[in-house]
């Protein structure tokens, strides 16, 4: 009987919803802990992973001998190793769109805390203090007379668009494809190449996959090239920017702050911001509300069942896809 393996720790009704939907088709156990040597235990007899924030490598693969389809939780998988998937024969998928909501509306609650100087309001009245006037001083910004700029047109891209429409905003936008026209006029943007975009924007948001062309891809010309006193927004990957220049850029003067939802080293590497006030951190959960993890989990589990059945597993990753492998559909 196929053996499946969760490669962390999840709720007692979430390996529940699986039993069912396997219906006794494979046996299913979970890891306890995120230690190498129980992982390497258990996986000596998986065929199916699922996995969310684990780093399947080539090291962490060769642990897993049998394994022919992994199932990954959520959008991005820049902590699967590909190239070693490919060449070991292993596909692999992802869960897109599941979150997209979630995201979207993150990535403008970070907008509006620093536009309204939420932080700063909030901890003062909590310190029994009333500082209008400073607050006043340090600027309070408008939603709706912002210029922001998407980079990254996919679906949060769009799903942020959506929700900013109807404030006024003048949006804009640059992606590897420039969308359909009749997209453009129904969300109201307007298609410019990035240095247009970085030059022109008073809010620049990242909605991008970590990739070897998108690391570091917003670094020290980049910042440069943004209206000085701009805000920057990141609820992608912390990798996508050069965190060392962005510090300089905000500490310089040039930019006013930034929305950070993702850093390079999350959890173990701490904020590398604490100390700045213009720098607001969250710790990576904008996709994380109920609705879209059980968006996530149901989708996963349906395509582990369809792979299960014999059925060719939906939403491979683009780096996998080939023919369709010996499946039926």
């Amino acid at each position: 009987m196929p053996k499946i393996l969760i490669t962390q720790a999840v709720p007692s009704a979430m390996l529940t919803q699986l039993k069912t939907l396997v219906d006794g088709k494979a046996e299913i156990e979970a890891v306890t802990t995120p230690q190498d040597d129980e992982f390497g235990r258990l996986a000596a007899e998986a065929d199916v992973i699922i996995n969310g924030f684990r780093q399947l490598d080539a090291t962490a693969l060769t642990l897993a001998p049998k394994v022919r389809f992994i199932q990954q939780l959520g959008v991005g998988y820049n902590n699967l190793d590909t190239k070693t998937l490919a060449q070991a024969g292993i596909i692999a998928s992802n869960t897109p769109g599941v979150n997209s909501q979630a995201v979207a509306e993150h990535t403008i609650l970070l907008m509006m805390v620093l536009l309204k100087r939420f932080v700063m309001a909030e901890n003062a009245t909590r310190a029994n203090t009333w500082p209008q006037l400073k607050i006043m001083q340090a600027g309070i910004g408008e939603i709706g007379t912002s210029t922001i700029g998407l980079i990254g047109f996919g679906s949060i891209g769009q799903a942020i668009a959506k929700r900013l429409k109807p404030f006024g905003s003048r949006l804009l936008y640059t992606s590897r494809q420039r969308a359909d026209p009749a997209l453009e006029e129904k969300l109201g943007v307007r298609y410019l190449n990035l240095p247009e975009l970085l030059a022109t924007a008073s809010i620049v948001t990242l909605q991008l996959p970590l990739n070897a062309q998108t690391r570091h891809m917003i670094g020290a010309p980049e910042l440069n090239q943004m209206k000085p006193g701009s805000i920057l927004i990141n609820t992608s990957r912390g990798e996508i920017v050069d965190e060392a220049a962005l510090r300089q850029a905000i500490e310089s003067g040039h930019l006013a702050g930034a929305g950070l939802d993702v850093l390079t080293n999350e959890a173990d590497g701490g904020n590398p911001f604490y100390d700045l006030p213009q720098v607001v951190v969250t710790p990576h959960m904008g996709g994380i509300s109920q609705g879209a993890v059980a968006r996530t989990v149901q989708m996963a589990f349906e395509n582990v069942v369809r792979y299960l059945n014999g059925e060719k597993p939906l939403y491979i990753l683009p780096e996998l896809q080939n023919d369709n492998n010996g499946f039926s559909a």
